[in-house]
Order: structure tokens, then sequence, then C-alpha cells
């Protein structure tokens, strides 16, 4: 549930960025941040979670959680880097 609200959370940051700028398609910045978010969180999952947690399920519990929460916390540095990647390409067309 947690990650649904923050794919929300960055789709209103990235339209609101995309307005600011007077980026005729702010639906087109939304759309890239949360796909951005979610192939990180995905990509995780398949290959770091999924096998990792077969190995640390009765072992190391306080290790799963942070393995579990370190997929949502890229894939937040990940929107950050391409929407400043972006605010950055826009400029320059500006220029």
């Amino acid at each position: 549930m947690i990650g649904g609200l923050i794919a929300v959370a960055i789709a209103i940051w990235f339209y609101r960025t995309a307005v600011k700028i007077n980026d005729p398609n702010p639906y087109k910045w939304a759309i890239n941040g949360v796909a951005a978010y979610y192939l990180v969180v995905f990509l995780w999952w398949f290959l770091l979670l999924k096998p990792a947690s077969q190995s640390l399920h009765h072992q190391n519990q306080p290790l799963l959680i942070a393995l579990h929460y370190g997929g949502t916390l890229l894939g937040i540095l990940v929107a950050w880097f391409i929407h400043h990647r972006l605010i950055a390409s826009a400029e320059k067309k500006e220029a």
C-alpha cells in the first residue's frame, strides 16, 4: 500500500513540475516518473528480494525487512534522479 501512495506522490510531483515549467504535456512527465519508480521496485523484487526471502525467511527477519524497503527507497532515488535530468533537459531546450 505504501508503494502505491509513493507512486501517486511521484506522479503529482512530476506533473506539478511540468506545469511549473510550462511543458505542453505534463501527463507524459507523470507517467515517466511512475514508470521509473515501478521499474526499479519490480526489478529489485524479482532480482534481489524474491531469491533472498527464500533463504532469509526464518533466519534474519530485520535484514529481510530492510531489503523489502530498500527497493522502495531505491525507486524514490531513481525517480528523483530522473526528475532532475528532465528539468535539466527542459532548461536546455529553453536556452
